[in-house]
């Protein structure tokens, strides 16, 4: 697996401008904030990155951590795959170490209303079939998720499992960006708004 196939959610991966995902999180820096979380409640991080299901045999396309929850997600290409009908296997991992695994045909995906699994799947089809670049599609999700796991840190935490509509999220972050004068990072989340507004 390439690095580019790999994310975290909530660090920022080398070709991000780090600066704008820290200016843009509520309250600063998300280190410092996943940080703070773990010392309010006690916990430390031990969500692990996992890769190709060796018992299957089915390969990772996308890998993601969220260190706040201590828990991980995995977005498989399996071994029937069909590039006609995408239908990704996708795993998460919770705190306890419990697996959840879902099939996710992501032309049932609705970005208005779905997961974060989903959404992984999703961004991570928009990826392999070759309609946008690692940073331009998996990582908005995962930065976009990021940045509502940090603004909803005091209602609670989001799962892998909530719905949202992350249409609206990517808005809020746009405005964000052309509030702050950063053009550039306006026109980079347009595009992502681009890949999930249809």
């Amino acid at each position: 697996m390439s690095v580019n196939g790999i994310g975290t959610t909530g660090y920022p991966i080398a070709g991000y401008d780090t600066r704008k995902t820290e200016r843009n999180v509520v309250g600063g820096n998300f280190a410092k904030q996943a940080e703070e979380v773990a010392q309010e409640t006690g916990q430390t991080s031990t969500a692990i990155l996992h890769g190709s299901d060796e018992e299957t045999g089915d390969i990772a396309i996308c890998s993601g951590v969220d260190i706040v929850n201590n828990s991980s997600i995995t977005v498989y290409k399996t071994q029937d795959f069909d590039p006609g009908n995408p239908v990704y296997k996708v795993k998460t991992w919770d705190k306890d170490g419990n697996v959840t695994e879902r099939m996710i045909d992501v032309s049932k995906v609705d970005p208005k209303s779905c997961d974060t699994a989903e959404m992984y799947a999703y961004t991570s089809n928009l990826k392999e079939s070759g309609k946008g670049s690692f940073e331009d599609t998996v990582l908005k999700a995962a930065v976009a998720k990021a940045i509502k796991n940090a603004e909803q840190r005091s209602s609670g935490s989001w799962s892998f499992s909530t719905k949202m509509n992350w249409v609206d999220i990517v808005k809020d972050i746009m405005q964000s960006e052309y509030s702050y004068g950063d053009l550039k990072g306006y026109m980079e989340w347009q595009k992502f708004l681009g890949f999930l507004d249809k």
